[in-house]
């Protein structure tokens, strides 16, 4: 039986379509919920999304254009598209929980600095050691709190660090950000003295200004660690972030 091209391609065009409808709606959760801007940009979602839905656009409609054939009873193909369908789901479905485990959930000021925390941070045996407004992680934009370590806990929380779970992953630690402004606005600098030290990046910083809606002599900045790298945060004068920006302030 001769391959007839146009019901083949049909086929992967209506599937592809499917699809893509599939992938906007986890879209939508991902970036409008779990990864608002610039997160998406810090912690790399963004490009783990599009290879989650790339393979996912590639599995089931190329399988379409290979196993559609009108001449298959309407049982056969069901069973097919069944088939298609449950690896399709299984596929994205594996994808979007990577997501929600790469996903930020703290934006936690710790010593001198903003610590970006994901889901997958924070163990489950310290999630339920926290206080009970800290016990479930935000399923929405990540919550800014502040880090107060009590002195007889710093050589734990130090060695715990070294194996990747500082104070800023254990929410027994956390506090009401506002209850740190003293040693937030202790720490943070000057626009100027950012200027001086990376003269490099003006026109970086100088839109990161305009974005924030604040004249620079209303803002300071502080380093924000995320994934091993470093971005720069700058912050009002109630000590909030009001805009990041992607430079390394060290």
């Amino acid at each position: 039986m001769a391959i007839v091209w146009r019901d083949k391609l049909l086929a992967f065009g209506v599937h592809f379509i499917a699809t893509a409808l599939l992938a906007a709606a986890a879209a939508t959760v991902i970036f409008g919920v779990w990864f608002p801007s610039p997160f998406n940009e810090m912690i790399g979602g963004t490009k783990l999304f599009e290879l989650v839905v790339g393979c996912d656009l590639a599995l089931g409609p190329l399988i379409s254009l290979v196993i559609f054939n009108r001449g298959k009873s309407r049982r056969e193909l069901v069973l097919d598209y069944t088939v298609v369908g449950i690896l399709q789901v299984a596929a994205l479905s594996y994808g979007v929980w990577v997501m929600a485990a790469s996903r930020p959930v703290y934006v936690a000021f710790s010593t001198d600095r903003f610590e970006v925390v994901m889901a997958q941070n924070v163990d489950a045996a310290d999630l339920a050691a926290g206080p009970p407004q800290y016990r479930r992680l935000p399923l929405t934009a990540p919550l800014l709190v502040a880090v107060d370590v009590p002195p007889k806990d710093r050589s734990d929380v130090l060695f715990r660090e070294l194996a990747g779970h500082g104070g800023y992953t254990q929410p027994k630690y956390f506090v009401p950000y506002e209850s740190m402004l003293g040693e937030i606005r202790k720490h943070a600098g000057t626009i100027a003295a950012l200027e001086k030290s990376h003269p490099e990046a003006r026109g970086l910083l100088e839109a990161a200004i305009a974005d924030s809606g604040l004249p620079e002599e209303r803002l300071r900045w502080l380093p924000v660690a995320v994934k091993g790298e470093f971005w720069t945060a700058l912050i009002d004068e109630n000590g909030k972030p009001v805009k990041y920006a992607q430079l390394d302030p060290y």
